[in-house]
């Protein structure tokens, strides 16, 4: 089987980015022959923006390049991890004029909300979620807080939706969860063309069932991933708490360490070293304000043997079982993290919840089973 992969990186390197070369890397070594076309949006902020916002609802350039690919190589599947803003949705329709059949990773909210988290201003949103046209988020600037690259992608969405190019030019569709499904089906989306398929971890550290009594968040530093309820709790509490990761309340997250000595700020560190320190933590925070689509840390964190106190949001609430790998949290309710901390603190067999986090690893986010899974869909989409 020979497979193109597609994807738009990011400027700051994010769960999606990696869950896509380790996705890519596990099917290559499973004999798939793969090959991977991947850019990256270093060159936007150069661009023309009337040209941007054009190219963002069809790339010419791209649509072409697509088809020459096409017909040089002659893939089985073209399997799209993200196209916005560059690819855009035009390969969607290269990849049907050669006949060739198209698979697209759900990996954020992209399709049903304008600035893919359907969370903006500090609050979970969903006024644009079944809309043919999300005309909300313009008013509220939600890309970027910026009203013309919102419109921008309004407009492409728009365009795309009366085109009913999601349900006549994508053959499958990839949900990293079953919420992730759930808000694509209230959007209208054909749920036999859905398939929830978690993301994978694999690492070169091994779980030790035992920890050095810190605290660690992994991911973001921004206002959505939940980092100042994060900070002011570890404040209060005096725990210690480690941060790992870069974003744009770096310096809030230093300014907390300078000042408090239980909190240390490491920023962002090589994957196998924060595989390290996830590996020793007594517990992985992941206090998102969001409905996240999966929460990668979380299966690192398992991975690892350790356990996660989550929010009871979006994919996250689905990945964690109270008292078994870790425990849910409502990230709105102002003293229940610090709460769930306690109760943390005093469940009576801490090694049987570290056991616990490591069989739901196995039971759920090995690359075996994704390769399982990824070729069952590959088949079911060659067949249909």
């Amino acid at each position: 089987m020979k497979v193109l992969m597609i994807h738009n990186r990011y400027k700051i390197t994010g769960g999606e980015d990696v869950s896509t070369n380790v996705e890519a890397e596990m099917l290559k070594s499973g004999g798939i022959d793969i090959e991977k076309w991947i850019i990256t949006n270093d060159s936007i902020e150069n661009e023309n923006k009337i040209n941007l916002a054009i190219n963002t609802i069809w790339s010419k350039k791209y649509h072409q390049l697509l088809l020459d690919k096409i017909k040089e190589n002659k893939y089985d599947i073209i399997h799209v991890q993200n196209f916005f803003p560059l690819f855009s949705p035009s390969i969607f329709y290269a990849a049907k004029k050669a006949g060739t059949k198209i698979v697209m990773t759900i990996r954020n909210y992209r399709l049903i909300c304008p600035n893919g988290l359907m969370y903006v201003h500090g609050k979970i949103c969903r006024d644009c979620v079944g809309k043919t046209i999300p005309y909300p988020a313009i008013m509220k600037k939600c890309y970027r807080d910026d009203m013309g690259a919102t419109t921008a992608i309004v407009g492409m969405l728009g365009v795309h939706n009366i085109l009913n190019t999601w349900s006549n030019k994508v053959d499958g569709y990839i949900c990293i969860s079953a919420f992730v499904k759930q808000q694509l089906i209230k959007s209208g989306f054909d749920s036999g063309k859905l398939h929830v398929k978690y993301n994978f971890v694999t690492s070169p550290v091994a779980p030790e069932f035992t920890s050095e009594g810190y605290y660690i968040f992994v991911g973001r530093t921004s206002d959505q991933k939940g980092l100042p309820l994060l900070l002011k709790t570890f404040e209060e509490n005096k725990k210690e708490l480690m941060i790992v990761g870069d974003g744009p309340l770096n310096e809030m997250a230093e300014s907390f360490a300078r000042r408090n000595a239980n909190i240390t700020f490491a920023g962002e560190l090589p994957l196998e070293e924060t595989y390290r320190r996830i590996a020793k933590a007594k517990a992985l925070i992941a206090p998102s304000q969001s409905d996240e689509p999966f929460g990668r840390t979380i299966a690192e964190a398992f991975a690892h043997g350790t356990p996660v106190i989550g929010s009871a949001l979006g994919g996250i609430s689905e990945l964690i079982q109270d008292g078994v790998n870790g425990f849910l949290f409502d990230p709105y309710q102002a003293t229940a993290l610090q709460e769930t901390i306690t109760k943390f603190e005093n469940f009576e067999n801490a090694e049987l919840m570290r056991r616990g986090a490591f069989d739901s690893y196995q039971k759920k986010f090995t690359s075996n089973m994704n390769y399982d899974s990824v070729m069952e869909i590959y088949n079911k989409v060659l067949t249909s």
